[in-house]
């Protein structure tokens, strides 16, 4: 099962994009929506440990946080469409 997981970093010489061209060659990444400067959402089936680790070695030390996101414990304001990108639990 997919899970969604926010990644909030401080960019240091890459961009979002970057990111996003990566995550776009890695495997187990099914999909992945920004909304937010310097935050990703990213769905896959990927650990969160992993995805740090892949992130670390793609663009260096970089303080980032990746954490899982729960489809009944969020809350937020975001464009609807991005919300139903998140997997549930019970789908």
């Amino acid at each position: 099962m997919s899970n969604a997981y926010i990644y909030v970093f401080t960019p240091k010489e890459f961009s979002q994009q970057d990111v996003a061209d990566f995550l776009d060659q890695t495997e187990g990444i099914d999909n992945w929506f920004y909304s937010m400067p310097n935050s990703m959402f990213i769905v896959g089936t990927v650990p969160a440990r992993t995805l740090s680790r892949l992130l670390k070695e793609r663009f260096g030390e970089h303080r980032h946080l990746i954490t899982i996101i729960s489809k009944k414990a969020r809350a937020g304001w975001l464009p609807k469409e991005h919300w139903n990108l998140i997997p549930s639990e019970d789908a």
